[in-house]
């Protein structure tokens, strides 16, 4: 099983946990669905996806004298630091798949737990957004790894489909979406300002050291990672900000305001 068919299965799960768990739910929180909204995301994150898919599986592996042509000369000032052999990033997969667990810790949590169902789905978009956006530009850019341009490298990683998509960083991007996504969420529930301060924090710092550890492993550039965290961070803040409940004066809704008010799974407008 491959790392986007991973990726699709947690936003499928997601979704799917969603449609069960909404029926259950007793209260509204202060994030919303609305039908027209929903579909759009997701349905603009299974077009790109699907060729996402599509361009990745029509990439061509490199040549042996593609290979020997290469020089970290052709590298950026910049970007040259992370030219080396490869090493497997033990901690960088450590991190990213951990990553996954934290939006579990809704459940830890009376309100966000009520609110699971919303929460489910928002993060399935979350996940699908960044696997297919993440997905489209590896496909088009077909980057180098800087290991590549290591003469130590062994040859059998150059020589993978998977050498070419070096930008910009899964990994990176990847947790920075959870992390971001998970402390962005909390941020609505929470009024324990030095708990806030804890969360976000930690969200920053993970996928910073997760970027790190793929530099220094050679598997990416700085300009990777900087890319991934910027998008992926981007991707985990917006998806809870698009959907924040508000009231006929505007004004963002707190928690306590719907306690014993029903839910409905979508808020449909026309």
């Amino acid at each position: 099983m491959n790392f986007y068919t991973i990726i699709s299965f947690i936003a499928l799960s997601a979704i799917f946990s969603f449609i069960i768990s909404s029926a259950q739910s007793s209260q509204h929180g202060p994030f919303e669905l609305i039908l027209g909204k929903e579909a759009v995301i997701i349905s603009t994150g299974a077009v790109v996806g699907a060729a996402a898919f599509l361009i990745m599986s029509n990439n061509s592996k490199l040549t042996e004298d593609g290979v020997n042509s290469l020089s970290p000369g052709d590298v950026n000032s910049f970007d040259r630091i992370a030219v080396g052999p490869y090493q497997e990033d033990i901690l960088g997969d450590v991190l990213l798949y951990s990553s996954f667990f934290l939006p579990v810790t809704f459940l830890t949590y009376e309100d966000t737990r009520e609110d699971f169902g919303t929460l489910s789905l928002m993060y399935g978009e979350v996940v699908l957004l960044n696997a297919a956006i993440n997905g489209i530009a590896k496909g088009l850019t077909t980057r180098n790894r800087p290991f590549v341009y290591d003469e130590n490298s062994p040859a059998d990683q150059k020589y993978e489909v998977n050498a070419r998509h070096a930008f910009y960083s899964g990994h990176t991007s990847v947790t920075a979406s959870n992390t971001f996504f998970t402390a962005r969420v909390f941020t609505e529930y929470l009024s324990d300002n030095t708990a806030k301060v804890f969360i976000w924090s930690a969200a920053a710092l993970i996928p910073a050291v997760t970027g790190f550890s793929r530099i220094n492993t050679h598997n990416h550039f700085p300009t990777d990672v900087i890319v991934g965290y910027i998008v992926g961070a981007a991707i985990g803040y917006l998806i809870p900000e698009l959907h924040k409940y508000e009231n006929e004066n505007d004004e963002p809704v707190t928690t306590e305001q719907f306690i014993h008010k029903p839910i409905f799974g979508f808020q449909v407008s026309f």
